[in-house]
């Protein structure tokens, strides 16, 4: 289908028929985007005090106070004439006559308005074709006498009118949907950054909270400030294990063989667990700075990463544990062989991706002046029990023998453990260790129990209690005991074991729960018929 001549739809500004010549497109004012045809030889411009551009014949008298130019059709071309007094521009250049050019920009007096010429092939120009609406857009901004500022904006503004009314519908429906798609790409994108920006942050906020559980973990771990005190207790005359026997024999009539027989197979278990990253299945690890100190976070907490270059993050610990009489084996509470099954640490471990190691788990028996290596062998389900495997080697003629009666309420007991951990070893030891740990500033958790051990200062601490109450999942007794002492073997006056201590009570007076020996026994067949 043909495109309709103006001839056949616009009257000739005289009143008779004409074909288009050329046609002004208005860019700027308040008549931008209207176009005005130039049909006739020669016609006269004007522009109102509203900066509104409009065509009359040149012969229409009398002249006008705003005509501001005339327009004269010569040798297949428009000439343009500025009125006398009057100025104009074309292309940015001031001139008083000139003849004009396809795309020529004329600024039709000091304010305006700007308009685009154009020669015209003598159809009706019903769209703009987009490198016309560019060119103007350019054609503007190049001969603008605006400041530049003012003129970029008109020239994205008026350009981006222009693209959304004066192109085809095919063109505009186009440029939509291609908006629409960078829109919905451009959402999906801060979603996934959103996303992204979320899951680092949480888990910044695992790890984080990871290395304050790791911190939490190092009370054994001795400080200046500790030493410190326990130099005062030294000054108080802290009575060494000895004493303490001697004392408990005084006031129970226990027999001092069967402490002293009990105290050789009672171990002090020094460990450490490690975290693994399950998706990466790295451990985590210490970052390192420069200077090969291990870095902190902005909380003052140790910085621990899935690809940090250091040494594996250690989560210590310190407990009980004695030798079974009869079998190679080594009894402890399950949370001691598996520390990080203490409260819900292993429901906020396992949230946060990660699932604990154990890294090293040690021994150490008094009067040996290496430790033992241990390996979980086997725990209850049941009751907070667990079975250890140890060298046997190590281990020939020690051993508790275990009741098999159960105690009852009133009986005497007694406990023996290694409460505090560290702390109570070293305040055993004596004021000269603990001069030569202050001297050596030897203060590993580690190196501490390697010299404690060497210098045959492990000895385990008894303590004197009466059964308040018992069933078939508990003893309740009042042996004096604290962090460190779970684990440890409850004796009978015979010297056997009727009960494996687990728990504090320091609501009830310091009462304290043991695992009745009936289910290590169950725990120990099972191993049997394994």
């Amino acid at each position: 289908m043909r495109k309709p001549k103006v001839s056949d739809m616009i009257p000739s500004v005289n009143g008779g028929e004409g074909e288009v010549r050329a046609f002004l497109e208005s860019l700027t004012g308040p008549s931008r985007g209207n176009v005005n045809w130039l049909v006739d030889n020669a016609l006269t411009v004007s522009v109102s005090e509203g900066r509104v551009l409009s065509l009359r014949l040149k012969e229409d008298l009398p002249p006008h106070d705003n005509d501001i130019a005339t327009l004269q059709w010569a040798d297949d071309r428009y000439t343009i004439t500025a009125t006398a007094g009057r100025n104009l521009w074309v292309n940015g250049q001031k001139t008083s006559s000139t003849s004009l050019n396809h795309g020529d920009m004329i600024e039709f007096g000091e304010k305006g308005p700007m308009s685009r010429y154009r020669l015209c092939d003598h159809s009706f120009p019903a769209h703009h074709t987009v490198e016309d609406i560019l060119s103007d857009a350019y054609a503007y901004t190049r001969t603008s006498r605006r400041p530049f500022a003012k003129k970029m904006s008109g020239a994205l503004r008026d350009g981006g009118w222009r693209l959304a009314s004066q192109t085809t519908v095919l063109f505009r429906i186009t440029i939509l949907a291609t908006l629409l798609v960078i829109a919905g790409f451009g959402y999906l994108l801060y979603q996934n950054d959103r996303r992204l920006a979320e899951s680092i942050e949480q888990e910044s906020r695992k790890i984080e909270a990871v290395a304050v559980m790791l911190a939490q973990t190092r009370e054994d771990a001795l400080t200046p400030d500790d030493l410190s005190s326990l130099r005062d207790a030294f000054k108080n005359q802290l009575v060494t294990t000895e004493q303490r026997l001697g004392t408990l024999e005084q006031q129970a009539g226990a027999p001092t063989r069967v402490i002293a027989a009990s105290t050789r197979s009672v171990a002090f278990l020094q460990g450490a667990y490690g975290l693994r990253h399950v998706e990466s299945r790295k451990i985590l690890r210490h970052v390192v700075g420069p200077d090969g100190e291990n870095l902190k976070t902005p909380f003052g907490q140790p910085w621990i990463e899935p690809d940090g270059t250091g040494e594996p993050a250690e989560f210590q610990f310190t407990g009980t544990g004695f030798l079974i009489a009869g079998v190679p084996l080594m009894a402890t509470n399950r949370h001691v062989a598996l520390p990080w099954t203490s409260g819900d640490r292993e429901k906020a471990l396992r949230d946060a991706g990660l699932e604990p190691e154990m890294l090293r788990l040690l021994a150490y028996l008094p009067d040996q002046t290496e430790p033992i290596e241990a390996r979980l062998l086997r725990f209850s389900e049941a009751a907070d029990l667990a079975i250890l495997e140890v060298e046997p080697s190590r281990v020939q003629d020690l051993g508790i023998p275990l009741a098999d009666a159960t105690s009852r309420v009133g009986e005497e007991l007694y406990l023996l453990g290694y409460p505090t951990g560290l702390k109570a070893l070293i305040a055993q030891a004596g004021p000269g260790f603990l001069e030569g740990l202050e001297a050596d500033g030897t203060l590993n958790f580690w190196s501490i129990a390697s010299r404690l051990s060497t210098q045959g200062k492990i000895h385990p601490l008894a303590s004197r209690g009466i059964v308040a109450r018992t069933s078939e999942s508990a003893i309740v007794y009042d042996a004096e005991t604290t962090t460190g002492g779970s684990g440890g073997p409850v004796l009978n006056r015979r010297g056997e074991v009727v009960a494996i201590n687990a728990a504090i009570l320091p609501e009830f007076g310091g009462s304290n729960i043991g695992v009745p020996v009936s289910h290590l026994r169950a725990l120990l067949e099972e191993v049997e018929s394994q």
